[in-house]
């Protein structure tokens, strides 16, 4: 019979001579012993933990949009041309991008309109496919001495002044080493590069209304003109607008529908609507993900106990004969909960490893195919996300294991006592 040294080394006789086996070395020595047993503990846990990073990531990305989008929003009201609402309502959020426009003497009209305080006309332009993107990109002119929504944002990163024919890019267009882009055969001086938002605004550049017409003979250069020679330089795709206080956006709209017969069949959006209508949107998605996320650990949780309680009776003649040779109880325990933590651990990280790879180098494809405002979270956030997931895997793997100890501590006793006859 094998006998304990002093140093908790367990003696264990094998044909001539005696192998000896520290308790510390059993668990990875066992999970050694059975190779499939392993891989599938290694594979449910690694399940369990990629759903928990990958849901919990997707979750915290699309709130980091949301909140992205918001502080954005600058304008109450937004008047477009007729039947162009829904297209500007995706330069909101994360649509694609559109070319659309009336003409400066209908904004000027709209201005007019009482309940207004402050007024500033964009107009929009969708290039053909760029060498500084992988989709097509949405050019945004703005007037900076009008302007309280753009400029608020942009000056957090730049401070100078816009000139004629430069550009300020959004944070996914790749600004070429000599701080230009090149768009309908020219080349763009880039002046800034603003920082991601999760919007479509990230694949924008923004230029002075007076580029525009410079930008429409561009095009008309290289492919066929964005619009007619005679409107680049009257063009304006939108009026936003800040109301008065007292005044509701929907009441300013009324005003300016009034002020003339044309007014009447333009488009009216509301960001403020559009961001409850991504709000709902985006929490039925992330209440969707979450419940799948939880059905799924249920499910894990189950399928690991149930490996492990059929384990127990398999192992029951194993423990003993640790019992037997000097082990007590609470070092038996110690070798089936280092055993489960190995699992938790390594499957975490696999399975945390596999989330990240499938998230993190495609957020803008993931922000397209949503349709929604998707921001990626810093690195700080990602390795705290990680190690948290890392914590939960090891934490449901040790305490599936319980099923084992409780098994273990019940029976192993009798086993000796039977030996010991």
């Amino acid at each position: 019979m094998g006998s304990k040294s002093a140093d908790g080394v367990a003696c264990v006789p094998e044909d001539t001579g005696a192998k000896y086996v520290r308790l510390t070395d059993l668990p990875l020595a066992n999970l050694r012993r059975r190779p499939l047993r392993t891989a599938a503990l290694l594979t449910v846990v690694g399940v369990l933990a990629a759903a928990f990073f990958g849901g919990s990531m997707l979750g915290m990305n699309l709130g980091n949009g949301m909140d992205s989008m918001e502080r954005r929003l600058g304008a109450d009201l937004m008047v477009v041309p007729q039947n162009t609402s829904t297209q500007a309502e995706a330069l909101l959020t994360d649509g694609d991008p559109g070319t659309f426009y009336f003409t400066k003497d209908i904004a000027d009209g709209i201005e007019q309109a009482d309940g207004i305080e402050q007024a500033t006309e964009q107009t929009y332009i969708a290039s053909l496919a760029a060498a500084c993107c992988e989709e097509k990109l949405q050019i945004i002119g703005y007037d900076p001495s009008t302007d309280f929504v753009i400029g608020p944002w942009v000056s957090s990163q730049f401070h100078g002044e816009l000139g004629e024919g430069e550009m300020i890019a959004g944070g996914n267009v790749n600004v070429s080493a000599d701080g230009t882009i090149e768009l309908y055969g020219r080349r763009w001086p880039v002046v800034a590069q603003l920082a991601n938002t999760g919007t479509s605004l990230d694949n924008s550049v923004f230029i002075r209304q007076e580029t525009v017409p410079d930008m429409v003979e561009a095009s008309a250069a290289v492919s066929r003109r964005v619009m007619p020679a005679d409107y680049a330089g009257k063009a304006v795709s939108s009026v936003l607008i800040k109301v008065r206080d007292g005044y509701e956006p929907k009441a300013v709209a009324r005003n300016i529908a009034k002020l003339d017969s044309r007014f009447a069949s333009l488009g009216y959006v509301y960001p403020g609507g559009v961001t409850t209508a991504t709000k709902t949107a985006l929490g039925s998605l992330v209440g969707y993900v979450t419940i799948f996320v939880a059905a799924l650990w249920v499910m894990g949780v189950i399928v690991l106990i149930a490996v492990f309680a059929s384990s127990a009776n398999e192992r029951k003649r194993e423990f003993a004969s640790l019992r037997i040779m000097g082990a007590t109880r609470g070092m038996v325990n110690r070798v089936i909960l280092k055993e489960s933590a190995i699992i938790g651990l390594f499957g975490g990280l696999v399975g945390v490893g596999a989330s990240a790879l499938g998230i993190l180098p495609f957020s803008s494809l993931i922000g397209r195919q949503l349709q929604l405002p998707y921001l990626q979270s810093g690195p700080l956030a990602v390795l705290a996300m990680a190690a948290l997931a890392l914590v939960c895997s090891t934490a449901v793997g040790m305490c599936s294991s319980l099923v084992v100890m409780g098994r273990v501590s019940r029976a192993d006793a009798d086993i000796i006592l039977k030996e010991g006859r």
